[in-house]
C-alpha cells in the first residue's frame, strides 16, 4: 500500500443526480511532491468512464492509489451491444473481480465459439483458429459491473466533466475540469499520471497535437439490434458481391431476445437515407439471420453508419505522465475482435506495467513510458494484421455464392 498523500482533499457536493466537485484549494488535488525523473505515481486521472477507464481505475485502486475519473455523460450504461468476448477477457474479468457480476446479467455458458480451419485465399499456408469464448455479453453488462466495482474501490467518478490538459516546464501536464454544462472550470493540479480513454474520436489526443494515422482503407457498416433471436448462437459470414467480399457478423443472446448484427457495404452507405439503410440492413440480417428481417425489426442503431479502419496513435505517450489507452489509442476491425478485449487485457497489464516500473522497478518515468510505447505499438500491430488477414478473405467454405465463415453450430 503506497503511502497516503498529504494533500487537502475534494469537497464533493450532490446537488440532485449529480456530483459537483469543490476543490479547497482548487489546483491541489493532485499537488507535485518530489523529483519528477523518480517520483513516484500515488494518484491517477483518467479521462473517460468507459469500459477501459473504469478497467484502469480498477487495477491502479488496487495498488492503493488514489483514483479520479473524469467523464463528460452520466453513467447510464444502457448500450445494448452484443459483445464476443474472448477466453483472455473473460481472464480478466475475473482478475478485475466482475467475472460473477457480469455472468449473471448475461446469463452466458462458455462455449467455443469458432473451431475452424480457415483456408487462405490467396494460397498462404492455413491457420487454425480455437478459441473458448462467449458470443452473448452485452457491453453495457461489462460497464455497469465495473463501474460498480470501482465505486467500491473508493474511485471518485465525476460526471459531466471535459478535461484540459496543460504542459508544464517539468515536463508534466496539469488538468483542469471543465463541466459540459459551462459552469466553473476547477484546476484539478498535476496528477502522477493522466490515463486518456475518451474514445476514438478523443478530444484530448487531438489537443494534445498527437497525429492519428491512418493504417488501412476505410469500411463501411451498419449495425443494430434486431429485435428477433437467433438464441445464443454466433455467426459470422463472408458475402460476394461482385469481386468483393463483405462482411456480416450476428451476435445472438440466450437471455435478450434480440441480435446485434453488423453488415458491410460500400461507401455509397454515406449517402443513403435513414430508410435506405435500413432496408439495407434488414435485407442483409434476413439471410444471416435465416428468417424474414424487415425494417420495423430493428430498435437501437437505426440508421446508424459506422467507418471502421486500422488506425493509431502517432505515440501512446506524451510529456512526463500522459498515456493512451482504449479506442483513444488505436482503432480497428470488429471483425477479428473489438477493442473491448484489448482494452481490457493488453492496455490494463501495459498500464499496471508503467506503474510498477517506476514504483517497484527504478525505471525513470521516460524509460517506463518508452516501454508502454513500444509495448502498445506491437499490440496494435498485431490486432491489425490480424484484422486485415480476416477481412481479406480467409473462408472456410464457398456455397451459394456465401461464405461461411464460422458459427457456434453446425
Amino acid at each position: 500500500m503506497l503511502p497516503a498523500m498529504a494533500a487537502p482533499s475534494p469537497r464533493v457536493e450532490t446537488l440532485g443526480d449529480k456530483v459537483q466537485l469543490s476543490l479547497v484549494p482548487p489546483q491541489f488535488l493532485f499537488p507535485p511532491t518530489g523529483l519528477i525523473e523518480h517520483r513516484a505515481i500515488e494518484n491517477a486521472l483518467i479521462i473517460g468512464g468507459g469500459p477501459a477507464g473504469l478497467a484502469a481505475a480498477i487495477k491502479l485502486a488496487e495498488r492503493g492509489m488514489k483514483v479520479t475519473i473524469l467523464e463528460m455523460r452520466s453513467p447510464n450504461y444502457s448500450r445494448p451491444h452484443h459483445l464476443n468476448a474472448r477466453e483472455d477477457t473473460l481472464h480478466s474479468l475475473r482478475d478485475l473481480g466482475v467475472y460473477e457480476q457480469v455472468r449473471q446479467a448475461s446469463g452466458w455458458e462458455e462455449h467455443p465459439v469458432c473451431e475452424s480451419k480457415w483456408q487462405p485465399l490467396h494460397g498462404q499456408a492455413d491457420l487454425t483458429l480455437g478459441e473458448a469464448s462467449v458470443g452473448q455479453v452485452r457491453i453495457s453488462d461489462v460497464e455497469k459491473a465495473l463501474f460498480d466495482k470501482s465505486q467500491r474501490m473508493g474511485v471518485l467518478f465525476l460526471e459531466g466533466q471535459t478535461a484540459e490538459l496543460q504542459s508544464n516546464s517539468n515536463g508534466m501536464y496539469s488538468v483542469v475540469a471543465r463541466p459540459v454544462d459551462g459552469g466553473p472550470a476547477e484546476g484539478m493540479g498535476q496528477p502522477d499520471l493522466v490515463i486518456v480513454a475518451d474514445g476514438a474520436n478523443s478530444p484530448t489526443r487531438r489537443a494534445l497535437n498527437i497525429e492519428f494515422l491512418e493504417e488501412s482503407t476505410p469500411r463501411y457498416y451498419l449495425g443494430g439490434l434486431i429485435d428477433k433471436s437467433i438464441g445464443p448462437d454466433f455467426r459470422k459470414v463472408g458475402l460476394h458481391d461482385g469481386n468483393q467480399l463483405i462482411h456480416m457478423m450476428a451476435t445472438g443472446h440466450s437471455k435478450y431476445p434480440s441480435t446485434w448484427v453488423s453488415v458491410e457495404g460500400d461507401a455509397s452507405l454515406q449517402t443513403m437515407s435513414v430508410e435506405e439503410r435500413d432496408r439495407y440492413l434488414a435485407d442483409r440480417a434476413t439471410l444471416l439471420m435465416n428468417q424474414k428481417i424487415t425494417p420495423e425489426d430493428i430498435g437501437w442503431g437505426s440508421g446508424q453508419m459506422t467507418i471502421v479502419q486500422n488506425k493509431r496513435a502517432a505515440a501512446a505517450t506524451a510529456g512526463e505522465n500522459v498515456v493512451l489507452i482504449g479506442d483513444s489509442l488505436r482503432t480497428g476491425s470488429v471483425w477479428v475482435s473489438g477493442g473491448l478485449n484489448l482494452a481490457l487485457t493488453t492496455d490494463v497489464y501495459n498500464l499496471e506495467q508503467v506503474v510498477d516500473n517506476i514504483n517497484i522497478r527504478g525505471f525513470t518515468r521516460e524509460q517506463a513510458l518508452q516501454d508502454y510505447d513500444i509495448r502498445s505499438t506491437l499490440a496494435t500491430k498485431a490486432w491489425h494484421v490480424a484484422g486485415s488477414d480476416e477481412l481479406e478473405g480467409r473462408v472456410k467454405q464457398l456455397e451459394d455464392n456465401v461464405t461461411y465463415i464460422c458459427s457456434t453450430k453446425p
